[in-house]
């Protein structure tokens, strides 16, 4: 007999899974989260739904399996350490402790939720998991679609699951014009359509190369409404994402990746980040006619350079990046963007240095090599897809939903196949 707490635990378990996509969060407003007197999202900590979802899952667990939980704390006390002395460091030598500190918190939660994920096959089975996440982004695609139709969110009690609250005509909302009509992207209850396409991409991915296809004509119709939710998006990178994974995949089936090959995969993403401030110097230089997003977006990796050349070895401290480039670039025009430099790569560099660059270009190989030895196409093709929206994108990063996605698929690729 299943006794009643596993039942609940389940239960949570999967809620927590269900509602990944939602935002709802309880914002705390210090000094350190403004910038020029605006407040700031990325520096203000925030409790979010799905932080306590995880807590309520995880202390029971840990109380009740402390034995493992200790034995694989020191089975990993070398890495633990470096870690713990990496983020002394960076804290430290930061230009804005507080932020620093409360994202070196979310961090760890991050690797907690993948240790979890990686140790509770028996919650985490594919053949489990996988309906939750089918019909959670059922859910969250058609509430995208509504308002894609609606020029509209759709307010009320989606509310509770973060939905803000705007419309077509709201100032600096994402728009999409097709035959000369403007359209509102599809933005769920994400803070913008290109996490949303992200999100979608990765779930999209997961299902298509784990789904069982029996009965598929349910699944297909309802795969057809989560692809139909990311068009609506009109991301770019998203798109450019899954053009990357189908030349991936094409790859694959030749049978010419190995662990030579990961490293090179990656080095690729990782340089073509690293010629980005270079590049968009000699762009702005040359004054080309760009439109305000790519502009926006060379400016933010010129900005990214200046910043990795003044700090070069420990970055200028975890979640600064808006803090530190408001201090060297014209204030004109930073006053506007106060975003973090669109790209995964640049924003680790910036705020870690090179040091945690190369903790990231280890971790991100290993996982390359870690799902090409267990054949988990799934996971590889989802790592591919979130280093090509990452060049385009800081969200893998910086927003809770896509950051805890993240976490999972890397739990799901150490805990292999059902």
């Amino acid at each position: 007999m299943i006794s009643r707490w596993a039942r609940i635990e389940k239960f949570l378990n999967y809620l927590l899974i269900f509602l990944l996509p939602t935002q709802l969060a309880l914002h705390f407003w210090p000094p350190s989260a403004f910038v020029f007197g605006l407040r700031v999202d990325y520096l203000a900590p925030a409790i979010y739904l799905t932080d306590i979802l995880f807590l309520a899952v995880l202390v029971p667990w840990v109380c009740k399996n402390h034995k493992k939980f200790s034995s694989d704390l020191k089975k990993h006390k070398l890495y633990i350490f470096v870690f713990i002395v990496f983020v002394v460091a960076n804290t430290a030598f930061s230009i804005s402790i507080f932020p620093s500190v409360f994202k070196w918190l979310k961090v760890v939660e991050l690797v907690m939720f993948y240790y979890y994920v990686s140790v509770r096959n028996d919650i985490f089975k594919d053949r489990k998991v996988l309906p939750v996440i089918f019909y959670s982004l059922l859910f969250f695609s058609l509430i995208g679609i509504i308002q894609f139709l609606l020029g509209k969110t759709l307010g009320g009690p989606l509310y509770i699951l973060g939905e803000r609250n705007f419309n077509i005509s709201t100032p600096g909302i994402a728009l999409a014009q097709l035959v000369g009509i403007n359209f509102m992207r599809a933005y769920s209850t994400f803070s913008h359509p290109n996490s949303f396409a992200g999100f979608l991409g990765v779930g999209i991915l997961f299902l298509v190369f784990n789904y069982s296809w029996k009965d598929s004509s349910r699944k297909i119709f309802g795969l057809l409404i989560i692809f139909l939710a990311f068009v609506l998006t009109f991301s770019t990178a998203a798109f450019l994402g899954m053009l990357a994974c189908l030349v991936v995949f094409w790859i694959w089936r030749k049978k010419i990746f190995n662990s030579k090959n990961v490293v090179f995969l990656t080095g690729v993403f990782l340089m073509i980040s690293l010629i980005q401030p270079f590049f968009a110097s000699v762009i702005l230089k040359n004054n080309f006619n760009l439109t305000q997003n790519i502009s926006q977006r060379f400016e933010l990796a010129l900005g990214a350079g200046r910043v990795i050349s003044q700090k070069f070895f420990l970055g200028e401290g975890l979640n600064t990046f808006i803090v530190g480039e408001s201090k060297i670039t014209q204030l004109g025009f930073y006053l506007w963007i106060l975003q973090p430099v669109h790209n995964f790569f640049l924003l680790i560099f910036s705020e870690t240095g090179i040091f945690g660059l190369l903790i990231v270009f280890w971790i991100i190989t290993g996982m390359f090599r870690k799902t090409l030895a267990t054949k988990n196409i799934a996971i590889f093709m989802c790592l591919v897809f979130v280093l090509t929206t990452g060049l385009f994108d800081h969200y893998w990063f910086t927003l809770q939903q896509n950051t805890l996605l993240f976490a999972f698929i890397l739990g799901d690729s150490i805990r292999g196949r059902s």
